[in-house]
């Protein structure tokens, strides 16, 4: 199920009784009457719970006992900036919990959304006391309720990653067949060394840790990173800045190790320049717009144009802790593929 049609699931009504929600709390929707940031850690112990099960909402506008849809009374929820809820998320629990905050209009009310995702790499655990919740727990979400792990849960998440490893184990196994082992090499991220029957590359170690949008096997990131290696490499092709500072399209650069080769460096003041916040990037859509709401369909689309490079880059507020929390900003170029989506005025 989608997430729009999981919304149009926990949005039915009473056949007889305005804005009743015939929809209960489970082990996916929570609803709150209300929001307020000082309950964060409430929210956090929700979030996790979520997290390490199979991802779920939490709805903002809506009474638990009756469940009637009363909206929210005021603009907490939407002036909540996203990156204060993840700075928040990622300084009491590792691995980061992944999530989206939006707003619904239902029937002409105002209801605020936290979209939990199941987290691949579960479990969540607290790493450090906060309010109710403690070090070194992981919380679950059972039915209605989210509480510490039980054994039985825990022991099937601790299966869950045992056959995760096998899988990318057996991943691995297969491409170095395809490729053959003579061939293969390892990057290791610690001690920053690329070692095949080939030879060694070695990585500047003031970059290690912007090796972070590398995940399990897989680019979670679409950035523009930028390495030193040392030794013999097979060029590439790497889209540049032009003398603006925009992105380039008609000049190709390739990594190299010919000595007399001209340098290139990619700052990140540069990359940042003339990029819009998530703020920015919204009010503008706003003005420009006229059928554009700042809904689900919204996030949905911007989450769907950055997964192509170039569009997004994402700044972390300790670039040596992949756990910092983040920022993403936009080029202006994302405009023209809204333009695809809404009408413009």
């Amino acid at each position: 199920m989608n997430e729009r049609k999981e919304l149009k699931h926990i949005f039915k009504f009473h056949d007889t009784i305005p804005d009743r929600i015939i929809s209960r709390e489970s082990n996916t929707i929570e609803f709150k009457e209300s929001f307020n940031w000082n309950s964060k850690d409430k929210y956090g112990c929700t979030a996790a719970a979520f997290s390490n099960n199979r991802g779920g909402y939490i709805i903002f506008g809506v009474k638990n006992q009756p469940r009637d849809l009363v909206g929210l009374s005021n603009d907490n929820f939407e002036n909540l900036d996203e990156s204060k809820i993840a700075e928040f998320l990622n300084s009491i629990f590792s691995p980061e919990i992944l999530f989206e905050k939006y707003l619904e209009n239902v029937n002409r009310k105002k209801v605020g959304i936290f979209h939990i995702i199941q987290n691949p790499k579960k479990p969540v655990v607290c790493i450090k006391n906060s309010g109710d919740l403690q070090e070194a727990v992981i919380y679950y979400r059972y039915n209605a309720r989210s509480e510490k792990i039980k054994y039985p849960a825990l022991n099937a998440l601790l299966e869950e990653i045992q056959l995760r490893e096998r899988q990318a184990w057996m991943e691995h196994f297969e491409r170095i067949s395809k490729i053959g082992p003579e061939n293969a090499a390892i990057l290791d991220t610690i001690e920053g060394k690329i070692e095949g029957s080939g030879g060694t590359l070695v990585i500047d170690e003031k970059l290690l840790p912007k090796l972070n949008f590398i995940k399990e096997g897989h680019f979670a990131e679409k950035g523009f990173p930028t390495l030193k290696l040392i030794g013999d490499v097979k060029p590439i092709t790497v889209i540049p800045l032009d003398k603006r500072g925009k992105l380039g399209t008609d000049i190709r650069y390739r990594i190299t190790s010919d000595p007399n080769a001209p340098e290139v460096r990619i700052e990140e003041e540069s990359l940042l320049r003339d990029t819009l916040s998530y703020n920015d990037l919204t009010k503008i859509l706003c003005e420009r717009y006229a059928d554009f709401r700042m809904n689900n369909n919204y996030h949905r689309i911007r989450k769907e144009i950055c997964e192509k490079p170039g569009y997004r880059i994402r700044r972390y507020l300790n670039p040596k802790n992949p756990k910092s929390t983040s920022q993403d900003f936009y080029y202006p170029r994302i405009i023209e593929e809204f333009d695809k989506h809404y009408t413009i005025k």
